[in-house]
């Protein structure tokens, strides 16, 4: 089911789009439902990890209401002083984020980079080509009211890192994606009509292949009559004659085409936010590593680890191959009408969608291409998170699967059993009939965990099961737990699906039967913070020096910026 922000509506086309065959020698980063015979009298699915903001162009518009009249329909607006947007009760935007210029520039990607095996240095990607060449509407970025710069997105090329499409040119995007609500004189973020963070942001590589051909068109954004309100929407057109959907950008006379990741070599990304980037993160990296420091301009990420491969399950069918409860309960499986949804991989719509269409397609996917993803949860998907997770001021921690779906949530406490649950839904088979094996890591601020069993500040063990949908056990090939710089990580590897469900069971020496969980609704303002029982991370200040340059650095662990050095 998609999100959308409130007027907008994201016509991605890409299941009613012409777009490339499947036949052999397509790879599965190429893989699309099109071109597979008549499939006018079907309905169509494919599940794949959405990239809707990857592929939005930078956009800020209001709606241009008042609380005395009517909507008047959405504008397009310059900047936060726009008279289009001044006069609005809220305006919403979505935003790519730029290489950075400047060592004190923030909402910004400071650089994309490769470590091959055997050496620790990192082969720093070299900016090229922005994809489109300009921004088709700007705006002015406001930083301090919460609106983030937008820019395009663009090529790099990493040094002698080639893929499987034989270049060395990667796609680095990195999209925020978030809601401004007029509060008296200030601006405020809102997340459902609440204040909340500001914005969220999601983050992929791509290998990609250059493809130049006048027939590829840039994706474009106007404003369109809606025939069931009284006001307009902002529409994404795609107007490329030639697919645009095995693009990872599309521009003018260009298509960033996406090929394979080469195999044992770690990719990372570093970007700089404006603001304090909290709460819970996943996605899909593989033995993924995290550099998170709180800065002073806000906050400053380094992810890095190994492409992962993800099943693609997807395919069409007829109403009568689904059993008469699903289509009661699901009616667009009675649209045979040559059209298909993307159910996205988060959530659990998409894995209940998703185990209801393997009992269709044979619990076998048809692709298994390479991805490199991560991204924020929205406040909504925390909201049943435990208090120690939704009140961490930092990042509480993150979750990378090769699952097709997965949980749009942090793990969740069980109090029967004492663990941290985390469901997954795939396809059993992959396309060549092997088994599909399942990967799990979790990362978790060890405050946030002793916080949630109510442990000291001895060691924490560690241990992970996996129940499969029926109820039974299954044996994990690989378990890896150790707590270090201040994260707990757990990893399992070698499980298998459909729909099993992992619990992670913490315990620690001198603690007895089930640790009594921290309670999973907000603590009322007389309460003690939750986490007051736990040793709370204190800033510090350092002064950074680059020739008659200073610069004086917050954080947890304040690190000088690139080219700076510490002043003793």
């Amino acid at each position: 089911m998609k999100r959308a922000l409130a007027a907008i509506v994201i016509a991605l086309f890409a299941l009613a789009h012409p777009t490339v065959t499947t036949a052999a020698g397509v790879i599965d980063e190429q893989y699309s439902l099109n071109g597979q015979g008549d499939n006018r009298n079907k309905v169509g699915v494919f599940f794949e990890e959405s990239v809707d903001t990857l592929r939005m162009p930078t956009l800020l518009f209001a709606n241009a209401m008042d609380k005395d009249k009517p909507s008047q329909g959405i504008d397009f607006c310059s900047s936060l002083e726009d008279p289009k947007c001044s006069t609005a009760q809220s305006v919403l935007y979505y935003a790519l984020l730029p290489p950075c210029k400047s060592l004190l520039e923030a909402d910004c990607i400071e650089s994309i980079y490769a470590i091959v095996p055997g050496s620790p240095a990192r082969i720093r990607g070299v900016y090229r080509e922005s994809v489109p060449n300009k921004v088709a509407n700007p705006y002015k970025a406001d930083p301090e009211n919460g609106l983030p710069q937008g820019s395009v997105a663009g090529v790099w090329e990493i040094p002698n890192v080639k893929h499987g499409g034989n270049t060395a040119d990667y796609v680095a995007i990195v999209s925020r994606v978030g809601a401004i609500k007029r509060e008296g004189t200030k601006w405020v973020a809102t997340s459902n009509g609440k204040i909340s963070r500001d914005g969220d942001f999601r983050a992929a590589i791509f290998p990609t292949k250059i493809i130049r051909d006048a027939r590829y068109k840039s994706n474009t954004a106007k404003i369109s009559p809606r025939l069931d309100a009284n006001f307009n929407s902002v529409q994404i057109g795609h107007p490329s004659q030639l697919p645009f959907d095995v693009c990872a950008v599309v521009g003018d006379g260009v298509c960033a085409m996406r090929q394979a990741f080469p195999g044992n070599i770690k990719f990372g990304m570093v970007i700089r936010f404006s603001k304090v980037i909290n709460g819970w993160m996943h996605g899909r990296i593989d033995s993924p590593e995290i550099d998170y420091e709180l800065t002073s301009y806000g906050t400053r990420i380094d992810m890095k680890g190994e492409a992962t491969r993800v099943p693609i399950l997807a395919g069409w069918a007829i109403p009568s191959d689904f059993s008469e409860s699903d289509r009661r309960q699901h009616s667009y499986l009675n649209n045979a009408d040559g059209s298909g949804i993307y159910p996205g991989a988060s959530g659990d719509y998409s894995m209940d969608q998703l185990i209801i269409w393997s009992k269709v397609l044979k619990d076998k996917a048809v692709a298994n291409p390479t991805q490199w993803i991560f991204y924020d949860l929205s406040e909504r998907d925390i909201a049943s998170s435990s208090a120690c997770i939704k009140s961490s001021k930092t990042l509480a921690g993150f979750v990378t699967t090769n699952s097709t779906t997965y949980t749009a949530t942090p793990p969740i406490y069980n109090e029967q059993t004492g663990t941290l649950d985390y469901k997954v839904a795939s396809p059993h088979f992959l396309a060549d009939g092997k088994v599909f094996q399942g990967k799990y890591n979790l990362y978790i601020d060890s405050k946030v965990a002793r916080c949630i069993y109510k442990f000291s500040n001895a060691p924490i063990s560690a241990s992970v099961s996996i129940t499969s949908s029926d109820g039974g056990q299954q044996n994990v090939a690989t378990t890896v737990v150790n707590e270090d710089n201040g994260w707990l990580h757990l990893s399992a590897t070698g499980f298998t699906f459909s729909s099993p469900t992992l619990k992670v069971k913490l315990t620690q020496d001198g603690s007895i039967g089930t640790p009594t969980p921290q309670p999973s609704a907000e603590p009322s303002a007389s309460a003690e913070p939750q986490v007051a029982a736990i040793p709370v991370m204190k800033k510090s200040t350092i002064t950074c020096v680059k020739g008659k340059t200073t610069k004086k650095v917050s954080a947890v662990s304040p690190k000088c910026p690139a080219g700076f050095k510490k002043k003793a």
